[in-house]
């Protein structure tokens, strides 16, 4: 496994942070852990022995974020401003993961997501820093873009569908 390569690559001794947060990277982009408790238990099960208060500050610095599976389990996956210099790639990617349907209605752009994942997505639309978007309201599973007019509207959903077919 991938992962276990990574901690085998490691100095000896116990991990410094850098590559402890690199282990974690890589272990929360392979699996669906949902608690520190669980990513706890990952990062022993490879060697690499560390607290939950450690897991936590890691977490934090590495900004994850929590969401929801398809079936809602709580997941956590990397930051979406991990590449804040290509906001539209990032939109692109949270858009195919977690974007079930695009609608335009009226002077609003109504994205329906999976579970817990519509902050996400709309944190990623207000990262585009579209000048069209006058902003963006989250729920759970719904995502709402306001624009300027209904013509508008449909074409930040065809951007959008563009953006989550590329």
């Amino acid at each position: 496994m991938a992962v276990r390569q990574q901690i085998r690559g490691v100095t000896a001794g116990q991990p410094g942070k850098v590559e402890r947060q690199k282990l974690i990277q890589k272990i929360v982009g392979q699996r669906e852990i949902g608690t520190q408790r669980e990513l706890v238990a990952a990062l022993q099960a490879l060697g690499c022995p560390v607290t939950q208060a450690t897991v936590s500050r890691d977490i934090r610095e590495l900004e994850l974020q929590k969401v929801r599976t398809h079936l809602g389990r709580p997941r956590y996956v990397m930051s979406l401003r991990e590449h804040p210099r290509d906001p539209a790639r990032t939109a692109a990617h949270v858009l195919k993961e977690f974007c079930l349907l695009i609608v335009a209605a009226q002077n609003l752009v109504v994205v329906r997501c999976e579970i817990g994942t519509a902050q996400t997505v709309a944190r990623s639309l207000d990262n585009l820093n579209h000048a069209d978007i006058v902003g963006t309201v989250a729920g759970d599973d719904t995502a709402i873009i306001v624009t300027r007019g209904a013509e508008m509207a449909e074409q930040i959903k065809a951007y959008l569908d563009e953006l989550r077919h590329a």
